[in-house]
C-alpha cells in the first residue's frame, strides 16, 4: 500500500478551503477598521488548516474502523492493509492535534484576554469532536448547526477579535470593531450551511439508509434543495444590512462578493434536483470554492474601501 497516496485521499484537500476561508473572512472583518495583523491571522489559519486535516483523519480512521468486514473468507493482505491504514489514520490525527494544540498556545501568547481564547478554544475542540465522533452521527441535522457555528460567528469572529483586540476603542466587544465581525459571521456560516447541505444530499445519493437520520432523511430532497437556497438568500440579506449599517464609501461595491456568493450558490441549489452523482460531487468541489472565493473578495475589497490600517501591534 502506498501510504502517500492513501493519505492523500483521506485528507480531502479541497476541504481546506473552507478553513482558509474562515481565517480569510475573520481578516477581512478585520481589515475594514484598520486592524490586520499578518502574523496572527497567520497563525490563525495554520491552527485552521491542522484541525481540519486531523477532523478528516479521525474521521476516516473512524469510518474504517466501523466498517463491516469483508464477506468471505478474510484476506490476509487486505486484513494486513487495513491495519496499517487504521494506525497511519489514527497517528495521523493525533499528530495534527498536537500541531493545532502548539498553534493554540502560541494564539493565547498573541491573546490580551487569556481567558476567551481559553472559552473560544474550548468551544472549537468541543464542536469538531462533535462533528466527528462516527459516522452515524456525521452529517445529521445537528450537525448542521455545528457547521454554521463552526466556519461562521465562532471561526470569523475568533479571528477578527485575535487580530483588533488591542486597537479596540474602548473594548474587547465594542460594536465598531466587532460589527464586521458579527455581521460577516453570521453570513459566511449561511454558506457553510449550504456546503453541508449539499454534501448531506451527495451521501444519501450513494449510501440512503434509512437509520441514518441525515438531513435529506430528516427534511426531504425538497427541503435540503430548498434550505439551500435559502442559505444564499440569507448570507446576501446579512451582507447587505452589514454593509449599511458599517456606512461604507462605497456600499454598492462592498456587496459585490455578497452577489457573487449568492449567484453561485443560487446555481448549485438549482442544479441538485437534475444532478447524478457525479454532477453532485463538483457541486461540493463548487461550493467549497465558492466559500473561498466570497471570503477572498471579502478581504480584497473591505480592504480597499475600510479606513487605513492603524494597527501598532504587527508581532506579539
Amino acid at each position: 500500500m502506498d501510504i502517500l497516496q492513501f493519505m492523500k485521499r483521506r485528507a480531502d484537500f479541497q476541504s481546506l478551503l473552507l478553513s482558509a476561508g474562515t481565517v480569510v473572512a475573520g481578516t477581512a472583518a478585520a481589515v475594514v477598521r484598520g486592524n490586520m495583523e499578518v502574523l496572527a491571522a497567520s497563525v490563525c489559519l495554520l491552527f485552521a488548516l491542522a484541525m481540519q486535516l486531523g477532523c478528516n483523519f479521525y474521521h476516516s480512521y473512524l469510518v474504517m474502523r466501523h466498517s463491516e468486514p469483508l464477506p468471505g473468507r478474510p484476506d490476509r493482505v487486505r486484513e494486513g492493509d487495513r491495519t496499517l491504514s487504521l494506525r497511519v489514520l489514527r497517528e495521523g490525527s493525533t499528530a495534527c492535534l498536537i500541531i493545532s494544540l502548539m498553534l493554540g498556545l502560541t494564539i493565547m501568547t498573541m491573546s490580551a484576554d487569556f481567558w476567551w481564547t481559553i472559552i473560544v478554544g474550548g468551544c472549537i475542540y468541543s464542536l469538531v469532536y462533535l462533528m466527528t465522533i462516527g459516522p452515524r452521527v456525521y452529517r445529521n441535522p445537528g450537525s448542521l448547526l455545528i457547521t454554521f457555528l463552526l466556519f461562521g460567528p465562532i471561526g470569523v469572529m475568533a479571528t477578527g477579535f485575535l487580530q483588533f483586540q488591542h486597537e479596540a476603542a474602548r473594548s474587547l466587544w465594542n460594536f465598531y470593531d466587532s460589527s464586521p465581525c458579527l455581521f460577516l459571521g453570521v453570513a459566511m456560516g449561511f454558506l457553510a450551511c449550504s456546503h453541508h447541505l449539499v454534501l448531506a444530499y451527495f451521501n444519501y445519493e450513494i449510501n440512503p439508509t434509512p437509520s441514518q437520520k441525515g438531513c435529506v432523511s430528516f427534511f426531504g430532497r425538497r427541503g435540503v434543495i430548498l434550505l439551500t437556497g435559502i442559505c444564499g438568500m440569507l448570507m446576501l440579506a446579512t451582507v447587505v444590512w452589514s454593509v449599511f449599517s458599517l456606512s461604507f464609501p462605497s456600499p454598492l461595491i462592498a456587496v459585490i462578493p455578497g452577489f457573487l456568493g449568492f449567484a453561485l450558490n443560487t446555481l448549485v441549489a438549482f442544479t441538485m434536483s437534475r444532478a447524478g452523482v457525479g454532477e453532485l460531487h463538483h457541486l461540493i468541489t463548487l461550493t467549497r470554492v465558492n466559500y473561498f472565493l466570497t471570503a477572498l473578495l471579502f478581504f480584497i475589497i473591505w480592504w480597499v474601501l475600510g479606513t487605513p490600517d492603524d494597527s501598532m501591534r504587527m508581532l506579539f
